[in-house]
């Protein structure tokens, strides 16, 4: 059977992402002071710096866990190689349980990996500018 690809069910993000809340409530002090042009623009630049900054950690994470992940899958599948070993003549009825909870903490763990790099999608880069 060849694997087939699908839409996700949550879209990435088309247009630029929302600014991070702790920089959107520094922007708001920081816009209500009394700051010359060029110190103004020396603090936009470096927020902004920061800002980009902070969305590479943020992606550093979300691929780090995403690796996790699939490492998490790769030994869960091992796991359900039991399943080859399952006859129609199976005493122990628990075995189906067991493997059926592997194959959710499968789904889980894929969920979780998808979720990752949609996330990662949509963090913004390069500052907002264009790529």
């Amino acid at each position: 059977m060849k694997p087939e690809l699908r839409e996700l069910t949550t879209p990435v993000p088309a247009s630029s992402p929302v600014p991070s809340p702790l920089l959107t409530r520094v922007r708001t002090v920081m816009d209500s002071l009394d700051l010359d042009c060029r110190c103004r623009g020396k603090l936009d630049a470096a927020l902004e710096r920061f800002e980009t900054l902070e969305n590479r950690r943020q992606l550093r994470g979300l691929i780090l866990d995403a690796r996790h992940q699939a490492e998490r899958i790769g030994a869960l599948l091992e796991l359900v190689g039991e399943l080859d070993t399952v006859s129609t003549d199976e005493a122990d009825l628990s075995v189906f349980r067991e493997i059926a909870l592997l194959f959710e903490d499968i789904k889980a763990a894929a969920k979780r990996g998808a979720e990752d790099m949609v996330c990662a999608g949509g963090l913004d880069l390069h500052g907002g500018e264009a790529t």
